[in-house]
């Protein structure tokens, strides 16, 4: 990455591009994390009223924000004191070493956002599945942590002894500008192909919900929007050779790519919790008419990995709580282990009594 641009003439300096894409840079970063908080700030929201707490997904999405408000804050002291954003040729940096160490801690921040964002999603996921699929989903989560793990170390690694980083003029071998960059464009790559994977993963098991078609497809939409996360990935990856650009003033782009796609996948893992929400808020007619399609929505069982019998325990103890209100009894069917309503042959169900 370019830290002096060429040299020009006082005549071609004079008629050279001197606008800047710093004011772009900060906005956008800053209105994508405010947009991201207001997304999880609304997940925390709607799993506190339920009385559900707070589960492993939450507190990795919650880590997950405040690594992307750190970076951030990185670029904001990039663009304020180094002039990121402005073209080569505008920028002096008085402090080359403080340069680097920013830019490296940023790009570590970055890939651990990543991580983080999509292993939430995925163990939101883990919750949902067994047996082969549930192994599956371990997979990808290991095996995406170890290689944006891997990415977020790079700048770290690259050079023998690590100091000649930033001190160039020391003596050391380091590797070539292009292994970094394809680095960072296979495991970009990979990122996105994984976002893909986990946003129609859930088609696989869900498909199979006993609701009426228009809700189904709803809950699957709602689960499958890390997909503009991997649209914005690859995006990004298209983008990252403009990490060996040299000008600087190429580099804005990049930085708002691949914080938009951090704080999307936060974003898009937010919207199944808030489409419970959504659905609580917005349904017309009386209380009893919402409970009921509240009801259709949420109790939603089905057989899995030889007659063992999952379902979503939050949303059932959310219609309880919304039939206690009412002053109504609320039971769920004894079930065969087959998940069949006990010596009926039918799905369980969850009931009103009274």
């Amino acid at each position: 990455m370019p830290i002096s641009g060429p040299t020009l003439s006082p005549e071609e300096y004079a008629h050279a591009d001197h606008s800047s894409r710093a004011n772009m840079l900060l906005s956008a970063q800053w209105s994508l994390v405010s947009f991201a908080a207001a997304f999880l700030a609304l997940r925390i929201h709607v799993k506190i009223s339920f009385k559900k707490g707070l589960w492993w997904d939450d507190w990795l999405l919650i880590a997950s924000w405040i690594v992307c408000v750190v970076v951030c804050i990185l670029t904001t002291i990039l663009i304020k004191e180094f002039s990121l954003g402005h073209h080569t040729y505008d920028i002096v940096v008085p402090n080359i070493p403080k340069w680097i160490n920013i830019l490296d801690s940023r790009a570590t921040c970055v890939n651990t956002a990543f991580a983080w964002t999509k292993t939430a999603f995925a163990v939101t996921l883990l919750r949902l599945t067994m047996g082969k699929t549930k192994a599956f989903v371990w997979f990808l989560i290991i095996t995406l942590n170890i290689a944006l793990g891997f990415s977020a170390m790079a700048p770290w690694i690259q050079c023998q002894p690590v100091a000649k980083r930033w001190h160039i003029e020391l003596e050391g071998q380091c590797w070539s500008p292009d292994v970094v960059i394809h680095t960072f464009m296979v495991t970009s790559a990979l990122s996105s192909l994984y976002d893909f994977i986990l946003a129609l993963l859930p088609w696989t098991f869900l498909y199979t919900l006993t609701l009426r078609k228009k809700e189904k497809v709803g809950i699957l939409v709602a689960m499958s929007m890390g997909a503009v996360a991997g649209a914005l990935g690859i995006v990004k990856c298209v983008k990252t050779p403009a990490l060996g650009t040299e000008d600087d003033y190429n580099l804005a782009p990049l930085f708002i790519w691949d914080i938009a796609e951090a704080c999307v996948t936060l974003i898009a893992a937010c919207i199944p919790t808030l489409r419970v929400l959504l659905r609580d808020k917005t349904s017309s007619g009386t209380s009893d008419e919402r409970t009921t399609r509240f009801s259709q929505f949420s109790l939603s069982f089905r057989t899995v990995n030889r007659g063992r019998l999952m379902f979503d325990t939050q949303n059932i103890e959310v219609i309880r709580e919304h039939s206690l209100e009412k002053g109504e009894a609320f039971t769920v069917s004894r079930t065969s282990r087959d998940g069949s309503a006990a010596g009926s042959g039918r799905p369980a169900v969850a009931e009103k009594t009274g």
